[in-house]
């Protein structure tokens, strides 16, 4: 499930919610009752497990 972020109009509070690609988008602040904007943060991501090296898929630089 994607992060999302929402900012608030009025008090430019920034809150992140995890929520389905199907949910309703908020639509006001809890904190002062503002109109939200949704937005779409940017995460890591790690692959853990067999199969999944640290060694895998690094650049290789020439000297």
């Amino acid at each position: 499930m994607p992060v999302y972020e929402y900012q608030c109009e009025k008090c430019k509070e920034v809150v992140e919610v995890l929520q389905k690609i199907s949910d309703e988008p908020l639509k006001t602040c809890e904190k002062c009752g503002g109109a939200l904007h949704k937005g779409f943060t940017s995460m890591n991501f790690h692959l853990y497990g067999p199969g999944f090296y640290s060694t895998d898929n690094k650049r290789k630089y020439l000297k």
